[in-house]
């Protein structure tokens, strides 16, 4: 699938909602039909439609078709939930870089199998376009056990309910790619020992949450 095609689609079907060209309840092409139509593979279409869900634009009804539940009214809503996102990112870029180079240095053996295990998982899961929320949030809360440090389990305790509403605007294609290719780069640097490496690259992982947060925000803004 060419990022790039997917990146143009999303945008052109984001835009038809905000211009109100395809209006709340209305029934989308299929996925064959907009393939066809925009000239892109069938898989493209298909992770643009998981995209859109997942951001609440679109509902998916098996056996009757995609439905758009876009409302322009919520967007206000949407703004403030992707500045929580942007805050929460920032709040965990300054503790768990601190984590993962803490565990690096104290993980156990099994605690370090268990890390590597998580990566995988999510990889193989990813790979099979599975729902890769739950094994995500267990993968940060292993590197966060294996520190052994209570006060950190607290903190990351207190931080749950949060990350998971927040996965919500993170579940798209090219950012779960990414939070593949940064859990087995950090589980890779635990299982070596090395603190700096660790660290170095929780805080990359973290980056392109900001990141994705500051997109969205500049585009609501020129809206």
């Amino acid at each position: 699938m060419s990022k790039i095609q997917y990146h143009e689609l999303l945008s052109v079907i984001e835009k038809k909602f905000e211009n109100e060209e395809w209006k709340i309840g209305s029934k989308l092409p299929t996925m064959n039909e907009l393939a066809s139509q925009y000239n892109v593979a069938i898989s493209t279409v298909r992770e643009v439609y998981r995209a859109l869900e997942s951001k609440g634009y679109i509902a998916i009804q098996q056996g009757r078709g995609t439905f758009v539940t876009y409302n322009g009214s919520k967007q206000y809503a949407n703004r403030s939930s992707f500045m929580e996102l942007l805050r929460i990112t920032e709040f965990r870029s300054i503790i768990e870089p601190a984590f993962a180079a803490l565990a690096a240095r104290e993980a156990y053996k099994n605690e370090i199998e268990l890390i590597t295990e998580s990566a995988e998982i999510m990889r193989g899961m990813a790979e099979n376009n599975q729902i890769t929320t739950s094994e995500d949030l267990r993968f940060h809360r292993l590197v966060v056990e294996a520190t052994h440090n209570e006060y950190a389990l607290k903190v990351y305790a207190n931080l749950q309910e949060e990350l998971k509403r927040m996965r919500a605007y993170t579940r798209r294609p090219d950012m779960i790619e990414k939070a593949v290719h940064y859990h087995q780069m950090i589980a890779k640097a635990i299982a070596n020992r090395d603190p700096h490496n660790a660290k170095m690259l929780m805080e990359s992982h973290l980056q392109s949450n900001s990141e994705l947060a500051m997109y969205e925000l500049a585009g609501m803004r020129s809206n």
